[in-house]
């Protein structure tokens, strides 16, 4: 019987490896594309925003710490937002005190648009479905929510935590 040396069971090891990568890297060049052909540029989860949050492209977080049960966002290249928050709560008195949500869109580093308010409910619920003007390119979007609509102020932010 014949055994297989060390260096040869690395050897071989590389080499799959090495066949292997290239394959992993067509499958994620696939799924960018679909996700670019669907004119989708940003789809992501919210986290709730904490007092000890840094400023987000110079908007400051919440005076209070905010906890989400669910929030989802939806970008897309044509300027559609859906934004959906549920739960979207202060957790030491378990409500929403906020009659009203806006949400910032962020592209290059910097706010380029606000929606109008929607009804926030007491429960933290909250919908957004509405289009906004984006700039001809938008690196890095990201989506703040805005309490009562000022937008000097995010309570959630698109992410998630650790």
């Amino acid at each position: 019987m014949r055994t297989i040396s060390r260096v040869t069971a690395y050897a071989a090891g590389l080499l799959l490896t090495a066949s292997l990568v290239p394959a992993s890297a067509a499958l994620g060049a696939v799924h960018a594309d679909r996700s670019a052909s669907d004119g989708q540029i940003l789809r992501a989860t919210v986290a709730g925003s904490l007092t000890s949050d840094p400023l987000l492209f110079g908007v400051r977080p919440g005076g209070a710490p905010w906890t989400v049960e669910e929030g989802t966002v939806r970008l897309g290249a044509d300027g559609s937002l859906d934004v959906k928050v549920e739960g979207l709560i202060i957790p030491t008195n378990g409500v929403n005190p906020l009659p009203a949500l806006a949400a910032s869109v962020v592209c290059n580093g910097a706010v380029v648009a606000t929606t109008a308010t929607v009804p926030f409910s007491p429960t933290g619920d909250a919908r957004i479905r509405t289009t906004v003007a984006l700039p001809v390119r938008c690196l890095a979007p990201a989506v703040l929510l805005n309490p009562n609509g000022n937008p000097a102020v995010f309570i959630g932010a698109t992410g998630r935590e650790a």
